[in-house]
């Protein structure tokens, strides 16, 4: 098998053996069977339980050698012990892939690690595949799939990730759902590179995500991400940065930390851009998802308060980026919207052109987001909005959506506060704003959409 074959195996299954499946179902049984039959896959499913003759309607079977079928995938949901044993029935049957869930191998004890290179080692002899120990397996929207013994939402966005913690599944607060997700575990086998390798040519992924925790083929990361992200946005968090972190990736995964250093100049060598943390993960999906890339480094700033603008303009200094000087017309043209009295530059403070002169609100933020993104100094635009009292006369949401439809080639980023939530929700959902909690992380996604751009421009 190639390695596209091997992980599609594990993504796109026509047939799972689901071994060690309980009889307990309902809320909060982590049953492994209920979640897939409650996702829809329409696959072939076969329990395999020595002790249950069906579970929920379905025949379940002593073993996998006694399926009267061919089985592409093999879900392992049994304790440690028994897991060898099963891995060896699996190769003999034969099975193509095989998902271990149970943890306490190459992140365990010396056993254990053992006892993992033995699998590995049974696997290899039969032609079949593992992913894990230590993992969930994978889910895909686009299939029904989901092979999470934990209820997880899926929804068919272009997003894939590849993960080593099943803290990706659920997923975390504001990181974007992914329509494909694939859970590592200790990466005994398929590895990172097998899964940017998978999604590379996947025309329903447009951005790959990857949480990792070690990458054990270093030469062959990256080959492959030095290739996949000149075609695709890849976006990683490397947890271990320190002694601790390092540490505690020992006993979950069983994954070689390595130089936090090493893994900043590999990562820009491939163009992979690099999340500090999760949240700066989340807002990079975000921004990666919905928003064009920067052709320059120029920011517009547009305020309702003249504090936000200067928070602002100090975040595009620290992040290296710089605020547009705006052309003369365009300053003309601002200037119509404010009294006579004010002098106008970049960023400017909106509110006297809304409580002194009078215009609209949303006139106000239409218009001046319109000049700016008209303005060929200007590569991007922060837009700082409150929203208070009745919500309709703040609602600044058609004004943004419009001048982003009419400029389409140029990125536009939101900070909302007061009762933003219905308003934040409407640019969202358009798929052609990103909002952020704060001027700042607004800033940092933008600068890093920048960096991306600039990788492309140098390896064309």
């Amino acid at each position: 098998m190639t390695t596209v074959e091997a992980v599609k195996t594990f993504m796109e299954p026509r047939s799972i053996a689901l071994v060690g499946v309980s009889r307990t179902t309902g809320e909060d049984s982590f049953n492994i069977l209920e979640n897939l039959l409650n996702y829809g896959f329409s696959g072939e499913v076969y329990p395999v339980n020595p002790g249950i003759d069906k579970i929920l309607g379905l025949r379940s079977y002593p073993s996998v050698k006694d399926i009267p079928a061919d089985i592409d995938l093999a879900v392992i949901a049994s304790p440690r012990s028994t897991v060898l044993d099963l891995v060896k029935e699996c190769a003999e049957k034969p099975v193509k892939g095989i998902v271990i869930v149970a943890q306490g191998f190459g992140d365990g004890d010396d056993a254990g690690s053992a006892m993992q290179t033995e699998i590995l080692t049974i696997a290899r002899k039969a032609g079949a595949r593992i992913m894990g120990p230590n993992s969930l397996g994978t889910a895909n929207s686009f299939y029904n799939l989901n092979t999470s013994f934990a209820p997880s939402k899926l929804d068919k966005v272009p997003v894939g990730i590849i993960c080593q913690s099943g803290l990706f599944f659920p997923g975390p607060p504001r990181l974007i759902l992914a329509g494909k997700a694939i859970d590592l575990g200790n990466a005994c086998d398929i590895d990172v590179s097998d899964g940017i390798e998978y999604f590379e040519t996947d025309p329903d992924i447009k951005l790959i995500v990857l949480y990792i925790e070690g990458i054990q083929k270093g030469r062959s990361f990256i080959e492959v991400a030095g290739r996949v992200s000149k075609q695709k946005p890849i976006l990683v968090l490397k947890s271990g940065r320190g002694e601790c972190g390092a540490n505690a990736i020992q006993s979950h995964t069983g994954s070689l930390a390595g130089k936090d250093e090493i893994y900043d100049a590999v990562f820009r060598q491939c163009g992979v851009i690099r999340a500090t943390d999760i949240e700066e993960l989340a807002d990079l999906s975000i921004a990666f998802s919905s928003l064009p890339l920067m052709k320059g480094r120029r920011i517009g700033i547009i305020s309702m308060s003249g504090a936000g603008g200067v928070i602002t303009a100090d975040a595009c200094e620290r992040y290296n980026l710089e605020v547009a000087k705006l052309s003369a017309q365009t300053l003309a043209e601002v200037k119509r919207l404010f009294p006579p009295w004010l002098n106008i530059s970049n960023p400017f403070d909106a509110w006297p052109a809304f409580q002194v002169s009078g215009y609209p609100y949303q006139e106000v933020m239409n218009r001046a987001l319109k000049l700016l993104l008209a303005d060929e100094g200007v590569d991007g635009v922060v837009l700082i909005s409150g929203i208070f009292g009745k919500q309709d006369s703040w609602d600044v949401s058609p004004a943004v959506l419009q001048a982003c439809n009419t400029f389409e080639d140029k990125p536009v980023v939101c900070w909302l506060y007061g009762k933003y939530i219905d308003v934040a929700a409407k640019l969202e959902e358009s798929g052609k704003v990103a909002v952020f909690p704060s001027c700042e992380r607004a800033v940092r996604a933008l600068s890093r959409l920048r960096e991306y751009a600039e990788f492309l421009e140098r390896n064309p």
